[in-house]
């Protein structure tokens, strides 16, 4: 069977390749010369590379790792140390990093969040620590049933100060989907946390 797929991007793609596992033939549409989606990198002309959006991502994202595996691309990935990195905007040039240790997640996480001591104060680290409780405890479910808050509004029912979501979690919540922590759900990014920080 003969099967279109509108958009080369990562679904696209992994579409067309389960089709043809499958025996059927994928006829993919994509309106731009560059495959790949929000994940596509070219070299323009002048060789300037151009990244339209994500350009990593976390071990936790089993399904991708499937793929790469299934495609016998394995020995591509390029494994970074866990660091995440923000510009100090008070002290043009400085950068603080969360460097986070080889233990599992949320462990690594909190680690990460202790050892710094450029962007948050120790009662905001604390205050943030007792906040994550609940998740750490209750897992997945607790999780999922906070779905219903913004990750502001959870940040605010867990008494966290407003200056640990300046800091850190306006940047992650625009690393995880492009939008603020005042419209993504608490589930992104406490299931980022729980997993994969």
């Amino acid at each position: 069977m003969r099967v279109a797929i509108a958009g080369a991007g990562l679904a696209g793609l992994s579409c067309a390749k389960y089709l043809t596992d499958a025996g059927h033939t994928p006829i993919v549409l994509e309106r731009r010369n560059v495959l790949g989606g929000k994940v596509a990198a070219w070299k323009d002309q002048d060789g300037d590379w151009y990244e339209t959006g994500l350009h990593i991502f976390f071990g936790a994202y089993p399904n991708m790792l499937q793929l790469i595996k299934e495609l016998g691309i394995e020995d591509r990935l390029q494994w970074k140390e866990h660091t995440m990195i923000f510009n100090q905007p008070n002290q043009p040039g400085t950068y603080s990093r969360f460097d986070f240790p080889d233990i599992p997640a949320p462990l690594n996480g909190i680690v990460a969040i202790l050892r710094n001591n450029d962007m948050l104060t120790w009662p905001e680290k604390i205050s943030f620590g007792i906040g994550l409780i609940p998740a750490m405890l209750q897992g997945q479910k607790y999780v999922e049933a906070m779905d219903k808050y913004s990750f502001s509004e959870w940040l605010k029912k867990q008494n966290v100060p407003p200056r640990v979501e300046k800091e850190v979690f306006i940047a992650m919540s625009k690393a995880l989907n492009f939008i603020g922590p005042d419209e993504i759900s608490s589930t992104v990014i406490l299931t980022a946390l729980n997993r994969f920080l």
